[in-house]
């Protein structure tokens, strides 16, 4: 009981000491509150001024939102049937270690960096636009899945590829009709996840240049006009949401197809 007091009060500590060196200093943000409720009440949440800027941005908001929704969706598409073939080889109980080993490495160096400097590096290549974003979701999408199936991979029940392997059924038949089938559900949970996280990631990778509605909320910023930015948030709520309502049917409906049917 003592160790865990002591271990809780440095913790505690810690964080304390952390925060000074960053710091954050809830007196100096209390102290400057006014300006903040100021902004926030006055500019982006004037229902007036919100909705006239909503109405005259649309045209150039919602085709970015929609631009944000293609990124996402193209990027997590071609990552998605990546991260399952590196899932697999870094599966310890598919591929042997001189294999998995490398391949959980890489997952790993993958998923270190961040979507930010992904898109960063592929507008070096692709040029400002879409593509950088695409590019950029695909690669998170690879390590971020690809070790998630992997671990799936390694949770399998071996009944069905011993039984498989017995028939001498080679590794990539066992894999095939063993080993997948028990994943498929876990497969595109996963992926209808990570679709409704790339939404949210995509939504502000055009802050470095990588498309999507990300460029003209930095632009808002930057021009200190926080109605539009608010307006900008409410389109990117609503695209949020909708991908999370359109995932959740679509999960909906595959589990449905799942069930036995009764007669």
């Amino acid at each position: 009981m003592t160790s865990r007091i002591v271990l809780v009060a440095g913790l505690v500590l810690g964080v304390v000491l952390t925060a000074r060196w960053l710091g954050f200093d809830l007196a100096y943000l209390y102290a400057h509150r006014e300006n903040f409720t100021s902004v926030l009440l006055e500019e982006m949440l004037a229902p007036t001024q919100l909705w006239e800027q909503l109405q005259g941005d649309a045209p150039t908001l919602v085709p970015a939102a929609f631009e944000t929704l293609a990124i996402a969706t193209v990027g997590t598409a071609i990552g998605s049937p990546l991260a399952l073939c590196f899932g697999v080889l870094a599966a310890n109980n598919v591929t042997p270690r001189l294999v998995y080993g490398p391949m959980r490495l890489l997952l790993g160096g993958l998923r270190a960096v961040p979507s930010m400097v992904y898109a960063l590096l592929f507008v070096i290549l692709a040029g400002l636009g879409p593509v950088a974003g695409v590019l950029a979701v695909a690669m998170g999408t690879i390590g971020d899945l690809g070790r998630l199936f992997a671990d799936e991979m390694e949770e399998i029940d071996r009944t069905p590829v011993e039984a498989v392997a017995s028939s001498g059924a080679g590794l990539l038949a066992t894999t095939s009709a063993a080993r997948l089938p028990q994943v498929t559900t876990a497969y595109v949970a996963w992926t209808l996840f990570y679709l409704e996280l790339n939404a949210r990631k995509s939504s502000v990778l055009g802050i470095v240049g990588a498309g999507g509605i990300g460029y003209p909320l930095i632009m808002a910023f930057r021009a200190r006009n926080y109605t539009r930015v608010m307006a900008a948030i409410v389109i990117i709520l609503l695209l949020i949401v909708s991908v999370e309502a359109a995932a959740n049917r679509l999960r909906t409906a595959l589990d449905a197809d799942r069930r036995p049917s009764r007669r």
